[in-house]
Order: C-alpha cells, then sequence, then structure tokens
C-alpha cells in the first residue's frame, strides 16, 4: 500500500512539473480578433508570475514601436505585471490591473494553446494564445 502511495505521488508530482514546464515561457494570441496579447509566464510551483500585454491591432495607434506595442494602448489596456497567480493541473489563474481595478483571468491548457477567459464590462472575453516562436 505504501509503494502505491509513494508511486502515484511520485506520478502526480511529475505532472504537475510537466504542466508547469508547458506554461512556462512566452505566448503571443488575440483577444477575440480585436487585440494582440502576449503573456511572459513563469512559473515556481503552483504559483505563477510574469507579465501580460494586449496590444491595439488598430493601424492608427499613436507612436507604435517595432513590436507593435502603442503608448496610448499601453495606458489604456496595459502592459500589466501578473499578481495572484496560481497553477492547479491544467487550470491557470492570475490579475492584473485595468484603470486601478483588478482584472481576473482563468484559462487552461488546450493542446497546444493556452485559453483564457475573463469579462469586460460584464460580457465574457475570451482569449486564446499559442506558444511564442
Amino acid at each position: 500500500m505504501k509503494k502505491l502511495l509513494a508511486t502515484s505521488g511520485t506520478l502526480f508530482l511529475i505532472m504537475a512539473l510537466f504542466v508547469a514546464a508547458t506554461v512556462d515561457g512566452s505566448w503571443k494570441g488575440y483577444v477575440e480578433g480585436q487585440y494582440n496579447v502576449t503573456a511572459d509566464l513563469k512559473v515556481a510551483g503552483t504559483d505563477l508570475t510574469g507579465t501580460f500585454s494586449i496590444i491595439d491591432n488598430n493601424a492608427k495607434s499613436e507612436n507604435p514601436d517595432d513590436s507593435g506595442y502603442s503608448p496610448f494602448v499601453a495606458a489604456q489596456l496595459g502592459k500589466n505585471v501578473i499578481t495572484n497567480g496560481k497553477l492547479e493541473g491544467e487550470a491557470i489563474a492570475f490579475s492584473t490591473m485595468f484603470n486601478g481595478k483588478p482584472v481576473n483571468y482563468k484559462g487552461t491548457m488546450i493542446g497546444e494553446k493556452l485559453v483564457l477567459t475573463t469579462s469586460f464590462n460584464e460580457q465574457p472575453v475570451k482569449i486564446t494564445l499559442s506558444r511564442a516562436k
């Protein structure tokens, strides 16, 4: 019985480390086709940290840099530090700030994609990210 418990515990730990390793790194995607999103994620145990950036797709954005980052959009949508980040199995959750208010994100790994959901003005918003190459 002890051997079975030890083996099960070891397998669970290996699976948790595999998921953490797959989430760790740089991701790029979009918010329902309106905005580009980048995420740089770092995992330590079950804690998730990093940055989450929303970049305007609008060609009229003021003074974008080489990556498309616009100071105007950054002030409105943000290059944000991830807070309260957690990774539990394949589930991911974290918060950022927008206009002084927290924005909560939840999601999961689905194949090679990281799919997040949040809400804006009480409307659900889906964000799909792929590993940056």
